[in-house]
């Protein structure tokens, strides 16, 4: 047997005489900020590095730890303070002779009341007194076995034909084996799996290079994968020959799968067909996607720096962005139709939602918001709001948009202390030219008509078909009754002009009812009733006029307004 496995952990039990080495030299204490900057370094870091404490206290770990340790090593720091967890690592650390030594590196967080991490405190524990071995030492010094005991990170030592002669707690954890099982098993094909190069090639590197990284998975009994990172360091006898090497690993299974979820996350950003911006606490673009360049027209240079003000159209007023900012504030979102500006000026309608990132404070630290073009929905919206509200035939409002405007025009009126008034219209003989022209002339009187109608009325007024020949009229803000009434004066006139339909000179009479608001009655359906009978009154009487119904002693039916 091998003289390092004779002192593998099952036989290390009766081995009292065995004792730790933690001279002072062989651990470096240490404090630093949330952020890893070092705040306090024991004594022991200038007698190993051979710099003065001051030399090292503003950016220790960029002298000495080695350059392809460095960005590991401070991004650890920026998990474990975000996570509020203590973390452990191995590392390679300059020593005051230029050589580069394995250290066991172990923090653990310094907590604010609040639960936040305010700093870290830790220590290095020097490997070297046994992993460079000094003249007339050998792979039997049980030292070692004994220093890898102490760390918490799995660490076993493996012969040149990679079988295990050595390992220590956590690497039993690791693996979920007990000890008898795991001794003498080849490291390489039983344990360690998805390695990119043969086991035979992974076995000389280790023994010829040193100090030496590889990743590779390890299965335990259950099953389960954990992606470790192995620091290798090579081990001599007496005559420079590699006798073993000795494997600390870094489980990285969490730490690759954030940084896989973190770039399937870029992919969906970049990809994705929604335009998405990201903002500072200061509203600041930070990032955009090729979405919101393809979006906007403004390239992902041109936005980033910039208030996403840019993108207004100038066709929303201040209440609403204050309405924005304050759902934003208060609920940590909003989202909503909005009106925006591409950089070519072109207007046009997208779907904005907005969230408000928080820290663990709950202070605001950045906005998102995802929006894209809504052209054909409101394109399409549109469509169906002139189906709901307009006539088909001549294009003008029906009686539903009519009424809304009725209800409007009248509480208005009631508000002001004004009036209104309600002009119901019908074409006289019109059934006769349906029967003798047909309906396709019909069809062209009734939306000459209808122009007809339109020309005489203000903008704030409301013409609509009602239906067949009826077309009714709303005029709010009516000054005096006698406006209403030079109204269908203007309407009987036009009206009495001929209709030339297919070189057919056609004429059309009109008799038209008014109803006033509030005279004759304060509902909107009660006020197009009352037109539309002294609209009867009219052809009673001959056709061809108008008539105001208080004018017949029309009796209005009861007020249903509390007094």
């Amino acid at each position: 047997m091998n003289e390092f496995a004779r002192h593998s952990p099952r036989h290390w039990e009766s081995d009292s005489h065995i004792r730790v080495p933690t001279q002072p030299s062989q651990i470096l204490l240490w404090l630093t900020d949330a952020t890893g900057r070092t705040e306090f370094l024991s004594p022991s870091w200038s007698r190993f590095t051979g710099l003065e404490r001051s030399e090292l206290i503003a950016d220790c770990w960029a002298k000495v730890v080695h350059p392809d340790d460095l960005a590991g090593l401070l991004g650890a720091f920026k998990r474990a303070a975000s996570d509020n967890q203590g973390f452990r690592r191995h590392v390679w650390l300059r020593r005051r002779d230029g050589i580069y030594c394995g250290m066991a590196f172990e923090s653990l967080p310094r907590l604010a009341p609040t639960g936040e991490t305010v700093g870290f405190t830790g220590f290095c524990l020097d490997l070297s007194p046994a992993l460079h071995a000094l003249p007339g030492a050998n792979p039997a010094d049980h030292r070692i076995a004994e220093l890898l005991k102490q760390i918490r990170l799995p660490a076993t030592v493996v012969d040149l034909n990679g079988e295990l002669i050595f390992f220590n707690q956590p690497f039993l954890d690791l693996i979920d084996e007990p000890p008898r099982e795991a001794i003498s098993r080849p490291f390489f094909g039983h344990y360690a799996e998805a390695i990119s190069e043969p086991p035979a090639e992974r076995l000389r590197k280790i023994a010829d290079t040193s100090p030496h990284a590889f990743e590779c998975t390890v299965r335990d009994t259950a099953g389960k994968s954990h992606l470790m990172l192995w620091h290798v360091t090579a081990l001599r006898d007496e005559s420079g020959q590699v006798t073993c090497s000795v494997l600390i690993g870094e489980d990285i299974t969490a730490q690759r799968e954030k940084e896989e979820s973190l770039l399937l996350t870029q992919r969906v950003f970049e990809t994705t067909d929604e335009a998405m911006v990201i903002t500072d606490a200061k509203a600041q673009i930070i990032s955009v996607n090729q979405a919101f360049t393809r979006l906007t027209g403004y390239t992902r240079e041109e936005a980033l720096g910039r208030n996403p003000r840019v993108l207004q159209s100038g066709r929303h007023d201040k209440a609403f962005y204050d309405a924005m900012w304050r759902s934003l504030a208060e609920i940590g979102h909003w989202q909503g139709d909005i009106w925006d500006l591409r950089k070519d000026g072109t207007v046009y309608p997208k779907f904005l939602s907005i969230s408000t990132l928080r820290d663990s404070a709950g202070t605001p630290t950045h906005y998102c918001g995802i929006f894209y073009d809504i052209t054909e929905r409101k394109t399409f919206e549109d469509k169906l709001e002139r189906l709901a509200h307009y006539d088909v035939l001549t294009g003008i409002p029906n009686r539903s948009l009519l009424f809304d405007r009725l209800e409007l025009a009248t509480a208005e009126a009631m508000h002001s202390g004004g009036k209104a008034a309600v002009l119901f219209i019908d074409l006289d003989r019109f059934k006769h030219i349906n029967d003798s022209l047909g309906h396709a002339a019909g069809d062209q009187v009734l939306r000459e008509a209808a122009a007809r109608i339109c020309s005489t009325i203000r903008r704030n007024d409301t013409a609509a078909r009602l239906g067949g020949d009826e077309f009714a009229i709303v005029l709010p803000d009516l000054a005096e009754p006698a406006h209403a009434a030079l109204v269908a004066e203007k309407i009987i006139e036009r009206m009495n002009v001929p209709f030339v339909i297919d070189g057919v000179e056609v004429t059309v009479s009109t008799s038209i009812g008014i109803s006033l608001f509030p005279a004759d009655h304060h509902q909107p359906d009660q006020l197009l009733e009352l037109a539309d009978q002294a609209m009867y009154q009219v052809k009673a009487r001959g056709a061809n006029g108008y008539q105001f119904c208080n004018a017949l002693g029309i009796t209005p039916p009861p007020d249903t307004l509390p007094d």
